[in-house]
C-alpha cells in the first residue's frame, strides 16, 4: 500500500512563535499584562433571577437614547446583583430547623427576607430588601421586584457607616402601621469580596476582559505577576489644570523624575484639565494646552517614545454632556498629543484596566459633596472619605445617587457596576488625598494636582506570598512648591 505523505510537526508558525516565546523579554510581558477596557466596551454581567445563573453579555449595539424599558431594567439588574449576594450571607440563608428551634449548625435561625408585595395583611417587624425610589415628591418609598411601600424614616436608627440616598439598595427593619412601613432601622447592603463573588460567578463571567477564561490561563498571569508584576507602577494625577501657571512646570518636574526608571510608570491624567469650564473662545485654548503639555512630555524623549499615557476626562472637559459613561477626550483637542507621543490611550470616564489578573476601575467624579448633598439620612459620624468609600463598595456602583444628580446613560450602567469588586477603585476627586482598603479593595484618590501638586504612586503588586496573594502600595507623594 502506498503510505500516505504526512504533513511536517514542525512549522514555520511553530517556529516563530517558539523563537518569540524565548526572545520575551520583561518588556514585552509588561506590555502584554496591560489592558484598557472603555466604558462602552464593557461586557455586561446580567443575573437570571429565575434561573439563578450568570450570563456576561457582549452587545454589540447599544445606543445612548435608551426607551423606558431600559430605565426598568437598569435598576433591575442593579437589584438582581445585590438580592443574590444578600440572599447568600448566613444571615440570611434559611437553614433547617430542628424541634427546640435551632437551627442543624447550632446557631439561631436566620432572619427572612419579606418581600413588600407581602407586607399587606402580616403583623410584626420584618426585614426587607429594597431601592429607596421618590415616587411623589418628598415621600421615600422602598421598592422591590414585586411592589413598592411608602416609608416613614421620623425614627429610623441607621445601623452601618455609609451615605443613603435615593437610588440606593438598602436593607430595612421595620413593621407596617396603616399602609406606611415605619422603619425601624436601616442599612447599607452587606459587601462581598471579589475572591468570593468570583467562586459565586464562575471565571468565564467575571472575567470581563476575556484574557484569563481558564485556569490555565489564570495561573499563566500568576507567574508572570510573581516574576514581573512588582517592577511596574502607576503615577495617577487628577484635576491637571493644563491652563494654570505653575502646573506644566511642576509637571516637567515630575517626568524628569521618573526618565530614568526602568520600566517607565505608567502616567494617568485625570481631568478637569481645565480650571473653569470652557467659554466661548475656550476651544482654542484648550487646544494650546494640550499642545504645550506635548511639547513638555517631548522633552523627555524616552518618555515620549515608551512612555504609556492614559488621559481619562473630568466633568468639565470637553465633549457631551456630563453623562456617565464619559466618551473620551474629542481627538480635535488631543491632536498634538497623538502626534508626539507613542503609547497614549485616550480613555471614557470611567474605564477599566487589566495589569496581570488586577483589574483596577478609574473613575473621575465629585463623589463625596454629591453624596453628602444627598443623603436622606445623617450618617453615623463625620468620616466623610470612609462613608463614600463604604458606599460605593456596598452598593456595587460609582455613582449610587438620583438620575438627577448624576445622570447616566442607561444601556451602558454596567460600566459603573462593581460586581465583582475590582481589586483597586482609582477615585478622582476634589477632596483632600486619601486611601482605603475595604474587602479586599484598594480605593485611591489621588487628590487635585492643581492645588498642592499632589499625585499618587500605586504598585497594584509589590510582592506575591507562596500562596499566591499578593500585596499593594500606595505613596502620596507631593511636588514642592518653590
Amino acid at each position: 500500500e502506498l503510505c500516505e505523505r504526512r504533513q511536517p510537526v514542525i512549522t514555520q508558525e511553530l517556529l516563530a512563535s517558539v523563537v518569540a516565546d524565548l526572545s520575551r523579554d520583561g518588556r514585552d510581558v509588561h506590555e502584554e499584562a496591560l489592558q484598557l477596557l472603555n466604558a462602552y466596551d464593557t461586557p455586561r454581567l446580567d443575573y437570571d433571577t429565575m434561573r439563578k445563573q450568570f450570563t456576561l453579555v457582549n452587545e454589540q449595539e447599544r445606543s445612548f437614547f435608551g426607551e423606558a424599558n431600559d430605565k426598568a431594567d437598569m435598576f433591575a439588574q442593579r437589584f438582581a446583583l445585590v438580592q443574590q449576594r444578600i440572599l447568600r450571607q448566613d444571615l440570611f440563608r434559611p437553614k433547617l430547623v430542628t424541634a427546640d428551634g435551632r437551627s442543624s449548625d447550632g446557631r439561631n435561625v436566620t432572619h427572612a427576607i419579606t418581600p413588600v408585595e407581602s407586607l399587606l395583611g402580616r403583623a410584626g417587624v420584618k426585614f426587607l430588601l429594597g431601592m429607596i425610589t421618590q415616587v411623589e415628591e418628598g415621600r421615600y418609598y422602598l421598592e422591590d421586584s414585586t411592589a413598592q411601600v411608602p416609608l416613614d424614616l421620623s425614627e429610623t436608627q441607621v445601623l452601618t457607616d455609609g451615605f443613603i440616598t435615593e437610588n440606593c439598595i438598602v436593607l430595612v427593619e421595620g413593621e407596617m402601621v396603616d399602609g406606611t412601613l415605619h422603619v425601624l432601622r436601616m442599612g447599607n447592603p452587606i459587601v462581598e469580596t471579589r475572591l468570593d463573588s468570583r467562586e459565586t460567578i464562575g471565571l468565564v463571567n467575571s472575567d470581563l476582559f476575556h484574557s484569563m477564561s481558564t485556569m490555565a490561563e489564570l495561573d499563566k498571569l500568576g507567574e508572570q505577576e510573581k516574576e514581573h508584576g512588582p517592577d511596574g507602577m502607576f503615577v495617577i494625577m487628577s484635576d491637571v489644570h493644563l491652563d494654570k501657571p505653575g502646573v506644566l512646570e511642576k509637571l516637567e518636574t515630575l517626568f524628569e523624575g521618573f526618565q530614568e526608571m526602568d520600566p517607565l510608570p505608567i502616567f494617568v491624567l485625570m481631568g478637569n484639565f481645565c480650571s473653569v469650564p470652557i467659554a466661548r473662545d475656550g476651544p482654542k485654548a484648550v487646544m494650546a494646552n494640550f499642545d504645550d503639555l506635548a511639547n513638555v512630555i517631548a522633552k523627555f524623549p524616552r518618555i515620549a517614545s515608551q512612555g504609556k499615557f492614559i488621559f481619562v476626562p473630568g466633568p468639565n472637559d470637553p465633549g457631551m454632556a456630563d453623562i456617565l459613561p464619559r466618551p473620551p477626550l474629542p481627538k480635535h483637542f488631543t491632536s498634538g498629543l497623538r502626534s508626539k507621543l507613542s503609547h497614549v490611550h485616550f480613555a471614557t470616564n470611567p474605564c477599566r484596566l487589566r495589569y496581570f489578573s488586577k483589574e483596577i476601575v478609574l473613575t473621575r467624579q465629585d463623589v463625596v459633596h454629591k453624596l453628602r448633598r444627598h443623603c436622606i439620612l445623617k450618617p453615623r459620624s463625620s468620616e466623610w472619605v470612609q462613608h463614600t468609600v463604604k458606599t460605593i463598595l456596598d452598593q456595587g456602583h460609582l455613582s449610587p445617587l438620583p438620575l438627577h444628580a448624576s445622570p447616566i446613560y442607561w444601556q451602558f450602567d454596567n460600566a459603573l457596576r462593581l460586581y465583582p469588586l475590582p481589586d483597586a477603585v482609582i477615585l478622582g476627586d476634589v477632596v483632600d488625598q486619601y486611601y482605603e482598603n475595604y474587602a479586599d479593595c484598594d480605593a485611591i484618590n489621588p487628590g487635585p494636582f492643581a492645588n498642592d501638586f499632589d499625585f499618587v504612586v500605586y504598585r497594584p503588586v509589590v510582592s506575591v506570598d507562596d500562596d499566591g496573594h499578593t500585596k499593594s502600595d500606595v505613596e502620596f507623594s507631593q511636588i514642592m512648591k518653590e
